[in-house]
């Protein structure tokens, strides 16, 4: 046999060999994908297994009552006993997920005999949840205890007709062992948003048991441009004192309500007796709002609870109120946090401006100093056309330096408030300034007395007002004498 033969036979028996190694790999393939399939096979095991589509009612027993949940043709839980009022939806749709498809951790007990050491007796379980569905079939589920697993969170569970008991998770069970109150809707009104405009607050009314006035806040639009800087705000406060408000600190006392969030629900549908009870028939604290043709009112009752100490024990400090919402019939309970009214004062929400002027549509500025039977009078007098950026300003028939103007002028509106005062100065207090700020359309006259005490009692339009440290008084005067002596900006204090 040649070279040439032998090779070729050679590689024909190789060619063989591959092929039937081929063979044997291809016949083999179907037992490795049986393998695979024993080994993902479904273990699961199921309490019961069905559609919270299928569902018609559930009626939920606990320690807190019964009720009826029922799912409507959209697909919507409600319970029939809160009707009429908001209810949390998606929650009660979650609470029928987890009937309809119960999945167990472990199975405890094969035909338990004592039933009772689980809470799953007939007679007596720690929650019952019969089921009837859209075909008129019916089916009970018992929750119990919490199991005696403690490296899970697991409860007890059976079907009515078996006492197989098996452990289930807690966060898939927990909505069967709520009241019916826990999925009452605990938003009052809905949170203003970056893209929504906030209502006009036309008038609004904060009434309290711990003061002795009623305080009451006006929309000033007319009055209000967007340009004036020193306005802080398009709502003024009307009571105790006319006084502008803060825009940072006073929103959320004029706007708190939008976005009011209740901690719990108390009490659905109250009674008369329920309104006596909660200290809402003689409340603590009122809010009422006049919006854009629309009424809102909050009225807030009795302590709920207190704050508690390092000890555990209640202080006197009140961490949650009980409240109620005119238009949802229903008692709440409120976090202090959220309730602002409770402990603002008027002082807390107003701007640190007096008086709030703008400068272009001042007309004259006349501040007399009292000294005995001398009078010191400055009077400006003032001529602007905003829309030509023209301002001028004479003190004794000659023009004055308007940007030095324009700082003694902040000096002005600075004037601070760091009290309210609602009594009349005494009959010996002495009138040591007036301050009259006239515009196109009025203007403020603010009067200055001294009480004594190293402050000033302030009536503004006259009516008593403010107070505050005598010293901004007399930085005021030194100011007025270094201006109209030819002092620049620079030479004007800002600080007292």
């Amino acid at each position: 046999m040649t070279s040439k033969k032998r090779s070729l036979i050679i590689v024909a028996v190789f060619v063989l060999c591959m092929l039937i190694v081929l063979g044997i790999l291809l016949l083999t393939q179907v037992d490795v994908t049986i393998s695979t399939d024993e080994l993902t096979e479904d273990t699961t095991t199921y309490v019961y297994s069905g559609s919270r589509d299928d569902i018609s009612t559930m009626v939920i027993s606990n320690e807190y009552g019964e009720y009826t949940v029922t799912q409507d043709d959209d697909g919507t839980f409600t319970i029939d006993e809160l009707e009429g009022l908001n209810q949390n939806s998606t929650t009660l749709a979650a609470a029928g997920n987890c009937i309809s498809s119960i999945t167990a951790q472990s199975l405890v007990e094969e035909n338990a005999e004592d039933l009772a050491k689980y809470g799953l007796s007939e007679d007596d379980p720690t929650a019952k949840v019969v089921v009837t569905l859209n075909d008129g079939t019916e089916y009970t589920v018992y929750y119990g205890i919490d199991s005696a697993d403690s490296t899970s969170s697991t409860v007890y569970v059976r079907l009515g007709d078996s006492n197989d008991v098996y452990t289930v998770n807690s966060n898939s069970s927990r909505y069967f062992y709520y009241a019916k109150e826990d999925f009452i809707s605990l938003i009052i009104l809905s949170e203003l948003t970056s893209t929504s405009t906030s209502p006009t607050i036309d008038y609004m009314i904060v009434t309290r048991k711990d003061l002795d006035y009623d305080v009451t806040f006006e929309d000033d639009t007319k009055n209000y441009a967007t340009d004036e800087v020193s306005m802080a705000s398009s709502q003024v406060m009307t009571s105790p004192v006319y006084a502008y408000l803060d825009i940072t600190n006073s929103n959320d006392v004029i706007y708190g309500l939008w976005g009011l969030t209740a901690s719990d629900a108390v009490c659905p549908f109250p009674t008369e007796e329920d309104f006596d009870y909660y200290g809402l028939s003689d409340p603590y604290c009122t809010v009422y709002i006049e919006a854009e043709l629309q009424t809102y009112s909050l009225i807030i009752g009795n302590v709920a609870s207190y704050v508690t100490d390092d000890s555990g024990n209640d202080t006197s400090e009140p961490a949650y109120y009980y409240g109620y919402y005119e238009g949802i019939d229903c008692i709440y309970t409120f976090a202090v946090d959220d309730l602002p009214w409770t402990t603002f004062m008027p002082v807390d929400i107003m701007s640190s401006l007096m008086t709030s002027n703008y400068i272009y549509r001042v007309d004259y500025i006349n501040i007399e100093y009292y000294d005995g039977d001398e009078t010191v009078d400055y009077y400006f007098d003032v001529t602007a056309d905003e829309d030509e950026d023209y301002l001028v300003a004479t003190y004794n028939n000659e023009f004055v330096d308007i940007d030095a103007f324009k700082v003694l002028y902040q000096f002005i509106l600075k004037c601070p408030i760091d009290d309210l005062c609602l009594e009349d100065p005494d009959e010996d207090s002495e009138l040591i300034c007036k301050m009259e700020i006239i515009t196109e359309t009025g203007g403020d006259v603010l009067e200055f007395y001294d009480d004594g005490n190293n402050r000033v009692t302030i009536k503004m339009n006259g009516t008593t007002s403010f107070s505050q440290p005598i010293s901004y008084i007399e930085t005021l005067r030194t100011n007025l004498e270094t201006f109209v002596n030819g002092g620049t900006s620079d030479d004007i204090l800002m600080a007292w």
